[in-house]
């Protein structure tokens, strides 16, 4: 497991629940005492000229949503993403409660004698909820699959002949070349496919991969239907409720029914011998929880023991035997088959491997007037070796025969240490690797660890890391605010900032709060228009990053909230919890607040605010990531607590001293987003809670392997191993949470050259930039 150095500033964490829950009761009875009197006490009033209570729906039924011509965000589509992510709240919640859903029943804990009054049966419900979740979502990505396949049946997919002469004429990306599919109401697929199409999109670089690989650059080119999509959610239950029409199409379209049905086993093709065999969906039920357990800690281990168990396709351990060769199918051997198939397609049509095909500035080649350098030597490299295979390396029936991914890195490590083979790939006298051509190797590995879907990217996972934003978005609740318009013109106009200051600061890394994070995520949702507006601006495709090291966020986060509060002379972060407050102090100096400068006025406002941790506008790290292998993140992590800590006394001091309250370092949150009420901390870098139970899934949403050459990662000397476990490949990555991941890439050797923990060459300092560019552009 790894460390969580939770323990650098708490008390238990049991103490903790019980103050929040003591909290929570003397608000609840101090409402009461201040109730207003009951109808026949009140007075009598003139019934005729009585007001009709507001409608709480006003601002989001019915929406208009005009779009502007360059496709930045608008008031509108931030209004109805809103009520989109309502609406995967609200489904993820229900999913979560249905009990017996995929054999998994709430018995296990109801069943015990002491449940009825222990305060910990919440919890343990809500692991049996985040199971069934994980599932659901495994099939959601099925029938997304599904959906896409039927929607361009029979396309072949791109040669890389007809990607280079398309990227390098910059008519590949040209919006004004290709025109985009416009989706309306009768055209829309099931929420659960809508939820993963979401995801998909907010991985930018990997969405434009695909779309290019697969020959599906009119689906690149069109935006998310938002008012058709707002149109078909009820603005009261938030339930999606398509058209008569829709949920035909969808049927016709794919065979596959409109409301997702619980089947219990998956067809899953054998990697060697192509024999499809049905696998349980999970096997954790088989292991049995004692029916009478007296202590709550045994009960929640037993459960976690369960959870974690089983070789089902959605268990970490799956292991099912073929029907017919026999040998055990598991997710290591699936991922061997899709590399195998890759393969394939490379050698017999020239089909690039995934991850060959953008440059370190995310760009195919040229777009709208950008060029791309470093895009020839990353697409060429790797399909060269592969092709060329040494000693039939990749000879395919030999490939489907390996039981382990590692396997395929060692056979790499051992082609690139081969100087003569490595000439020959290089048709170049010099047998040692250039920087682009690690970076290449390592692109392309990052594909296919850990992921045996034919996407860039594991959307089981990209769609848990969402839930964080969903539930976020769901406890601030703006849409039902009077003040909903103005504020969102208000994140609008952030977000510009926001983006004013990576364009301004080619070399470092920003990192948005929750309000500029729903911006940004609108805006990309509109692909095509998203990537020519930061290539103008930027230079460069901004990624959002899917994965990042939190050391790397912390220092991010402290650098993007002193650059905006200079830039704009208002405080980044107006939210008031002990981080925020922490690091609002760590930028703000003693001589500002001598002279009473305007950014420590500012800062000093935000004091008279409520600091309710699920309502303020907090850091945006829905996608922060714990390296599971590395001593040296975990020292430098400590270290860096260790400074948050000085500055949150610094700031506590000053509190006291003005005689107000010191910021709460312990907030919990109410949280019921796997249907069952909880307490759970607010999440902050090093101490906070990572809302995923690692062993409930094949592929750990929230830890990454970092080191050079270990399980799930990459190949020892090409370069930094985050590339490799989902992070950035180079400059460009913005990230919800920064944007390279611990390790980073780039720096020209294993380790990279910028600061924490083997961080980006290209003057990152403590944050790390990433591989020349820094990581936002």
């Amino acid at each position: 497991m790894p460390n969580r150095l939770s323990k650098l500033f708490s008390s238990a964490d049991k103490e903790k629940e019980a103050l929040a829950e003591a909290e929570r009761k003397t608000s609840s009875s101090s409402s009461t005492r201040d109730a207003p009197p009951t109808y026949e006490e009140q007075d009598s009033y003139d019934h005729e000229n009585t007001l009709s209570p507001p409608d709480v729906t006003a601002g989001f039924s019915n929406l208009r949503i005009s779009k502007t011509g360059d496709g930045f965000p608008t008031r509108g589509e931030c209004i109805a993403h809103l009520k989109v992510l309502e609406c995967f709240y609200r489904l993820r919640k229900s999913i979560a409660a249905q009990d017996g859903l995929y054999g998994i029943k709430d018995s296990i804990i109801t069943g015990q004698k002491f449940a009825a009054n222990n305060d910990n049966t919440s919890v343990l419900l809500a692991k049996l909820g985040e199971k069934r979740w994980a599932i659901y979502v495994q099939q959601a990505v099925d029938r997304f699959e599904a959906w896409l396949t039927a929607l361009f049946p029979g396309r072949p997919w791109a040669d890389r002949t007809t990607i280079e002469t398309e990227g390098r004429q910059g008519t590949l990306c040209d919006t004004a070349t290709t025109k985009g599919s416009i989706f309306s109401a009768s055209d829309l697929p099931p929420i659960d496919v809508l939820m993963v199409w979401h995801a998909y999109q907010l991985n930018p670089r990997c969405y434009l991969e695909d779309c290019t690989r697969f020959s599906r650059m009119d689906l690149w080119h069109s935006s998310m239907p938002w008012e058709a999509i707002a149109q078909s959610i009820n603005s009261e239950t938030f339930a999606f409720e398509a058209t008569p029409d829709a949920e035909n199409s969808f049927t016709n379209m794919t065979g596959l029914p409109w409301a997702m049905t619980s089947y219990s086993t998956r067809a899953t093709e054998c990697p060697e011998c192509f024999t499809t065999n049905n696998i349980p969906w999970t096997t954790c039920t088989r292991t049995e929880v004692p029916t009478i357990i007296n202590f709550p800690d045994v009960l929640e281990s037993a459960v976690d023991d369960m959870l974690s168990s089983g070789s089902g396709y959605c268990d970490k351990d799956l292991r099912h035997s073929c029907k017919v060769c026999y040998r055990d199918i598991t997710h290591d051997r699936l991922s061997i088959g899709k590399f195998a198939d890759d393969v394939k397609l490379l050698q017999r049509e020239d089909v690039p491997m995934s991850g060959t095909i953008l440059g370190i500035q995310g760009i195919p080649f040229k777009a709208h007037g950008q060029k791309d350098h470093s895009t020839e030597p990353i697409s060429r490299f790797p399909n060269e070796m592969i092709k060329l295979g040494k000693n039939d390396m990749f000879n395919d029936k030999q490939l489907r025969q390996w039981s382990r991914f590692d396997e395929i890195r060692l056979e790499i490590e051992v082609a690139i240490a081969d100087k003569n083979f490595m000439r020959k790939v290089r048709a170049s006298r010099l047998g040692k690797l250039l920087r682009t051509e690690r970076i290449a190797i390592r692109k392309m590995m990052s594909r296919y660890w850990g992921n045996s879907s034919p996407f860039a990217l594991d959307l089981v996972g990209a769609v848990i890391r969402q839930g964080s934003f969903v539930e976020k978005m769901h406890n601030i609740d703006w849409l039902h605010s009077p003040a909903l318009p103005n504020t969102m013109d208000r994140l609008i106009w952030k977000y510009q900032n926001f983006m004013l200051i990576m364009a301004q600061n080619t070399t470092r890394m920003a990192v948005p709060t929750l309000d500029v994070d729903l911006a940004w995520h609108t805006h990309q949702l509109n692909p095509s228009r998203y990537m020519e507006y930061t290539v103008k601006l930027c230079r460069q495709f901004i990624d959002h990053d899917d994965k990042v090291a939190e050391t790397k966020l912390n220092d991010a986060f402290a650098w993007t909230s002193k650059a905006y509060q200079k830039l704009t002379g208002q405080p980044y972060s107006e939210c008031t919890c002990w981080y925020c407050e922490a690091i609002r102090e760590s930028h703000t100096s003693a001589t500002s607040r001598l002279f009473n400068t305007s950014s420590a006025q500012a800062s000093d406002a935000l004091e008279a605010h409520n600091s309710d941790p699920s309502k303020n506008v907090h850091i945006s790290a829905h996608n922060a990531v714990r390296p599971s292998d590395d001593l040296a993140y975990s020292l430098l992590a400590k270290k860096h607590a260790d400074e948050l800590e000085k500055c949150y006394e610094k700031a506590c001091a000053r509190a006291r001293k003005k005689g107000k309250k010191e910021p709460k370092r312990d907030d919990y949150y109410y949280s019921s987003a796997y249907g069952y009420p909880v307490y759970i901390p607010a999440y902050s870098p090093y101490v906070g809670f990572v809302p995923y139970s690692a062993g409930y899934y094949p592929v750990t949403p929230g830890c990454m392997a970092v080191g050079a050459g270990a399980a799930g990662n990459c190949c020892s000397g090409t370069c930094g191993g985050s590339v490799a476990a989902g992070g950035c490949a180079g400059a460009g990555s913005g990230g919800c949470a920064g944007g390279a991941s611990a390790g980073g890439c780039g720096g020209g050797s294993s380790g990279g050259g910028g600061g924490g923990g083997g961080g980006c060459g290209g003057g990152g300092g403590g944050g790390g930039g990433c591989g020349g560019g820094g990581g936002g552009c």
